[in-house]
C-alpha cells in the first residue's frame, strides 16, 4: 500500500522515536514536498531538524 503523509504523523512518531512505524505499516511512504519543507523549517521544533 501507498500512503501520503502530512506532518503531523511524522512529527509525532518522530518524537517517541516510532518513524519506522510507516513503512513497516504501509510499505511505501510518500512525502509531499511541501511536507517535507515544512519539516525542515527553521522555525520547526529542534526534534525535526
Amino acid at each position: 500500500m501507498i500512503v501520503i503523509s502530512d506532518a503531523s504523523p511524522i512529527r509525532y512518531l518522530l518524537l517517541i522515536d516510532y518513524l519506522e512505524l510507516l513503512p513497516q505499516l504501509y510499505g511505501q511512504v510518500i512525502i509531499p514536498e511541501v511536507v517535507r519543507d515544512e519539516l525542515i523549517d527553521p522555525g520547526a521544533p529542534v526534534e525535526l531538524q
